[in-house]
């Protein structure tokens, strides 16, 4: 029986021995301080695809104020549109804007005789409302009238206007007498939906 290895198998048991020390060396005192540091490097390597993005939105930041303002100033043509969400909704509020202005501008003798919603069959970028209208008025009414639907807003626009003016004779005793009636008009009102 051998107490000490032979020298061939003693420098391999060595140089093993070596090899494990090493290696737990390494694990116990380098390795907690190389994960850390491969950590930061990911952790350092987000930040900085983080920060390009933050860079190209601050490129953009002279376009996106010009764009905003772009729609800021295209805000004050939107009260030129109608405020319904729909047709029929729009097509209600020009029809009551008809009838307030007709009590609040015209005489008593001035009255709408029919109001039609009718919807275009042309498809336009904005949706088309508009309300086929037949009235009743003495002249100075109907120029108020007008007036006021199509310079206000939302803007409004008048067209296929015809006015006949109905002849009123009545007959006194023997002579017939022409009186002034009213004016029969018919009228499409039109309004745009910005949709």
């Amino acid at each position: 029986m051998q107490l000490l290895p032979d020298q061939k198998s003693s420098r391999l048991t060595a140089i093993l021995l070596l090899l494990i020390s090493s290696i737990m060396v390494y694990l116990l005192v380098f390795h907690w301080f190389f994960i850390r540091h491969q950590e930061y490097w990911t952790e350092l390597g987000e930040m900085r695809v983080q920060l390009g993005r933050f860079e190209a939105v601050a490129a953009m930041r002279t376009t996106t104020e010009d764009r905003l303002q772009f729609i800021r100033d295209s805000r004050e043509d939107a009260s030129l549109f109608l405020a319904g969400a729909d047709f029929n909704e729009a097509a209600a509020a020009m029809s009551d804007r008809l009838g307030q202005m007709v009590r609040t501008q015209a005489e008593q003798d001035c009255q709408i005789v029919s109001r039609q919603p009718v919807r275009s069959r042309v498809q336009e970028r904005y949706q088309r409302v508009t309300v086929n209208v037949r009235m009743r008025c003495q002249p100075s009414d109907l120029l108020q009238i007008m007036y006021r639907l199509e310079s206000e807003v939302p803007m409004m626009i008048v067209d296929e206007l015809n006015i006949i003016r109905p002849r009123a004779r009545r007959r006194t005793g023997g002579t017939i007498v022409e009186t002034a009636a009213s004016l029969d008009i018919r009228f499409n009102m039109s309004g745009f939906l910005n949709q």
